[in-house]
């Protein structure tokens, strides 16, 4: 159910990506009240300017694994905010003002960790980047964030050790499949993140995951500037 304010609309949660890619990661789920900020591999300054330097309704910053792309800028939030690194203190839930997380392994060549999350303006999230594939299935989830990295028509096979470029990314097939399996009537929204420059086609992955897709969710392609309505209910 809907959480409503006193004017009948529902809060505005919303997504704000600032960076998604192997220069810098770094995603906001923003309402007026409270941030939760996923990944920090762009500076804090960036995440300072995207909330007007609003820096006081951060609840928390996750870090899905160790890589730079991800996790280099994350100790410059020490001090503003409560910093959740799962692959070096794994509990089995956090909570950061009304968001709710709990983490869940992913298959990358490091320790690394998806987050399925719950607001109550926002319902349910899963996030999941740098893994080459989910072995998970998830029920009503209504928004999904998930890494569509390559497909094997784009790669250069005559690049040195292109399959170890590859290994702990997931595809554009892959990720189809798990959308497949895991769409459902709530979905509202599905975000693919972490597309390479050289082995992505961002037209063709919307295609191809519209096509995919049953029941009708938005699709979007995680890119600087982009803003995603992520409220449960769409007035």
């Amino acid at each position: 159910m809907c959480k409503k304010s006193e004017s009948g609309k529902g809060e505005e949660m919303k997504l704000k990506v600032l960076g998604s890619g192997s220069s810098g990661n770094c995603y906001i789920l923003e309402n007026d009240n409270e941030a939760l900020i996923i990944e920090a591999g762009l500076p804090f300054m960036e995440t300072k300017k995207a909330l007007n330097f609003n820096v006081m309704k951060i609840v928390g910053v996750l870090a899905s694994h160790i890589h730079g792309d991800h996790a280099k800028y994350i100790e410059q939030y020490k001090g503003a905010c409560p910093i959740y690194k799962p692959y070096e203190v794994l509990t089995p839930d956090k909570r950061f003002g009304n968001f709710f997380i709990k983490p869940f392994s992913l298959v990358h060549d490091e320790e690394c960790y998806g987050f399925y999350i719950t607001h109550p303006e926002m319902g349910i999230l899963v996030y999941a980047s740098d893994t080459e594939y989910i072995k998970y299935q998830f029920k009503n989830v209504n928004h999904f964030m998930v890494e569509t990295n390559y497909d094997m028509q784009f790669v250069d096979r005559d690049e040195p050790n292109y399959e170890h470029r590859l290994r702990g990314h997931m595809s554009l097939d892959t990720a189809l499949k798990f959308i497949s399996t895991n769409d459902n009537p709530a979905l509202r929204n599905v975000v693919l993140i972490h597309l390479s420059d050289k082995s992505g086609d961002p037209t063709l992955f919307r295609q191809r995951t519209e096509e995919t897709i049953k029941y009708g969710a938005n699709v979007y392609i995680a890119g600087k500037g982009l803003e995603v309505d992520m409220n449960l209910c769409p007035f």
